[in-house]
Parts: structure tokens; C-alpha cells; sequence
């Protein structure tokens, strides 16, 4: 039996149904899947994980996480003891997350032990940031030597073959979700709606700068002007919300806009069940998996063009729209359209739901990684 092994930082309940699909699909190919983690978690995560349904081999690096500077976001792991982790295992191949410290440790590790490995990518282009000279050599170093590469979708693909990676090599694995469990355990809340004849908006994710959340309160007070039967309920935390409770405050939006907190995965469907949309609004995600799981459970999606997932999800118009948050008039002409056309609504969540199934499954996802094994296993895909 073949071993594969992936590194990643931390377990989480996005991941974790992802690698137990994968660990699935290479069983039945005789290729036996372990996952190595840099720790269970780290301060700015707030889920909850059981252990108890990890369904695949895994083991700790039990790293503590560093942060750079004042922000939250950026917290990274040295990857310490993986070298001697991966001369333990003897992997036939090895897929590293990203371009961190672990993938020059497996690069080290492949080149003494001729072991190949891939990269499994989400980075993307942002417009109006140039990577430093240095980074950029990294990169193409790190990326001529990989046997493939995993994308999170078209736009990691892109970004991979423009740092030299070779077209055939790369596998879009589209970076995604349980789906199926926000699809069931939505329609079960809805079944149990009682109309509180108040549209509700969705808005899920960190409450950080890079989000820019007070976008959605300035569409907030400039809507209160012409209706007030709308809120928009905001599920998330971060180093934003002492400011953005102050925006509300100061706009006297109590009743428009609310603040929920952290939700866990358990607790989300009730919000998505009597969402109208979900409200994604961010500068900048390098993919955006809400998007998934709104869509998953048939909410319409306002899809900002600055995330990832976008141009892979969303057909305009047709399961929701990509859409620019700086173009207020555009966002309150959708918003209100919602509102005033909830058969359309509903069946834009509709189309939603059935683009999901059909184009982001776990199942589906997890066939991109085993061609990219296979690849660089040199067995027939």
C-alpha cells in the first residue's frame, strides 16, 4: 500500500469532512492517507472540534503558532520536528499546504529522499499588490521543483501557472465543505419559519479590516432611508466589532443591524434559513468558503469580486451575483430586487443549491487531489 501524507496547520470543521473523503477515495485506490497537523488550534480560532470524527490517521507537530505584528491574521508555525516526522512515516508522496516553512522543509526532504511532492494552493493575484522580489524567487523556486498541485479554483490555478507551475500538472480541487449538511439542516429550519415579516441579510465572517464590514453598515443607513423592514444579522468576531457597534450606534441601526457573535457550524442554519442573502462582502479572500456554505443551503449570495471563490461559484444572475461593494447604488437596487421578487429570490437559491451539488462536493473536490497523487505517484488516472 502506498502512504500519502498532507501537512497542514490546524484541524477545523471544514477540513476535517474533506480529509475523510479523501481518506475514502484512496482507500479504494490501496493508498493510505495521514495527516499532519503544526497544532490543534491556535488563539484566533473559536470552533470546537470532536476528535471522534476524524476519520483518517493523523498525529501533532504541537508548534505554537507566531504572530507578526499587531494583526491577528497573520500567525504562522516553523513546522518544528517535521523533518523527522516525515523520515519516520517514508511517505510515497507528500502534498504540503501552501508555500510556508513546511514546504521548504519538504522540499529539503524530497530532494535527499527523492520523495515527490505537491502543493496545494489558494493563494491568488490581488490587484494593486506586488509580491516582494524575494518572495516571487521563493515560490518559482518551490513551485519547479513539485511534482503537481492542487488549486483551490481558477483563480489559484492562474496564480500557480504564473509563478511556472505547467498546466497539466495542476488539479483544481474546488476548495468547499460539508456541503450536504447546510443543505438538510437549512430545510429543516425552514420548515419551522414563522414569518416575522422582517427581511433578513446575512453577513458571516471575521469582523477584521480586510473584510471592511462597515461597507454593509453605510449600505444599512443609506437603505434606512427609504424602508426600515430589513436587518442585517451579523455573525462573526474580530478586532472590527468595538468599531462597528459604534457605527451602528452612531447611525441609530439597532433594529437594522445585529450582532451575534461566533457562531459554531451546529448553530449556522437557523441564521440561513430565514436569510433573504447572504451579504459576502470582503477586499479581499483568497477563496470565501460562506459562499459555499449559503449556497449549499440555497441562499442567494451578493458575492463580492474581490473573493476567490466568486468566479468559480457564482453565475450571475442566474444562482447570485459577483458584485462590487463600493458601488452602494448597485448593492440597494439588488437588495431591494430581493426583497420585492421573492419568487426570483428563491429561485436564484434554488440554482444555488443545484450548482453546489453538482460542482463543489466533497466528493468532487477530493477527486482533484487523488488525480494530483496519482500524478505524482505515476499511476494511470
Amino acid at each position: 500500500m502506498k502512504k500519502v501524507v498532507l501537512i497542514t496547520n490546524i484541524p477545523n470543521p471544514y477540513r476535517v469532512p474533506l480529509f475523510n473523503e479523501l481518506s475514502k477515495q484512496l482507500q479504494s485506490d490501496n493508498i493510505h492517507l495521514k495527516i499532519i497537523f503544526a497544532n490543534k488550534t491556535y488563539k484566533r480560532r473559536l470552533f470546537q472540534l470532536n476528535e471522534n470524527d476524524f476519520q483518517f490517521e493523523y498525529s501533532y507537530l504541537n508548534n505554537e503558532a507566531i504572530t507578526v505584528g499587531n494583526n491577528s491574521e497573520n500567525s504562522y508555525f516553523t513546522y518544528k520536528g517535521l523533518f523527522q516526522q516525515l523520515k519516520n512515516e517514508k511517505p510515497d508522496s507528500i502534498i504540503v499546504s501552501g508555500f510556508s516553512s513546511a514546504t521548504v522543509k519538504v522540499f529539503l526532504y524530497s530532494i535527499i529522499n527523492r520523495t515527490p511532492y505537491i502543493i496545494w494552493n489558494g493563494s491568488i493575484a490581488k490587484q494593486g499588490r506586488k509580491d516582494s522580489f524575494i518572495r516571487t524567487v521563493q515560490r518559482r523556486f518551490l513551485t519547479r521543483f513539485a511534482n503537481a498541485f492542487v488549486a483551490y479554483g481558477t483563480k489559484a490555478k492562474s496564480y500557480l501557472m504564473s509563478i511556472g507551475a505547467s498546466e497539466e500538472k495542476v488539479f483544481i480541487a474546488t476548495n468547499t465543505v460539508d456541503t450536504s449538511f447546510f443543505e438538510k439542516e437549512t430545510e429543516k429550519q425552514r420548515a419551522r419559519l414563522v414569518d416575522d415579516e422582517i427581511h433578513h441579510f446575512i453577513y458571516l465572517g471575521y469582523l477584521v479590516p480586510r473584510k471592511n464590514v462597515g461597507q454593509l453598515i453605510e449600505i444599512a443607513k443609506t437603505l434606512k432611508s427609504h424602508r426600515s423592514d430589513f436587518c442585517i444579522d451579523i455573525i462573526g468576531d474580530g478586532e472590527s466589532k468595538n468599531s462597528l457597534e459604534s457605527m451602528v450606534k452612531e447611525y441609530q441601526l439597532s433594529d437594522q443591524v445585529k450582532f451575534h457573535g461566533f457562531k459554531q457550524k451546529e448553530e449556522l442554519p437557523p441564521y440561513f434559513a430565514k436569510a433573504k442573502a447572504l451579504l459576502f462582502q470582503t477586499d479581499f479572500d483568497i477563496w470565501g468558503l460562506v459562499l459555499n456554505e449559503a449556497m449549499a443551503a440555497g441562499v442567494p449570495c451578493l458575492s463580492s469580486v474581490n473573493a476567490g471563490a466568486s468566479e468559480d461559484l457564482i453565475v450571475n444572475g442566474e444562482n447570485g451575483y459577483i458584485v462590487d461593494y463600493q458601488n452602494k447604488a448597485d448593492i440597494l437596487e439588488k437588495i431591494n430586487f430581493i426583497i420585492e421578487n421573492p419568487e426570483k429570490a428563491a429561485e436564484l437559491g434554488k440554482h444555488a443549491g443545484d450548482f453546489i451539488r453538482k460542482n463543489a462536493s466533497l466528493s468532487n473536490a477530493s477527486k482533484g487531489f487523488v488525480k494530483a497523487i496519482k500524478t505524482s505517484l505515476h499511476l494511470f488516472i
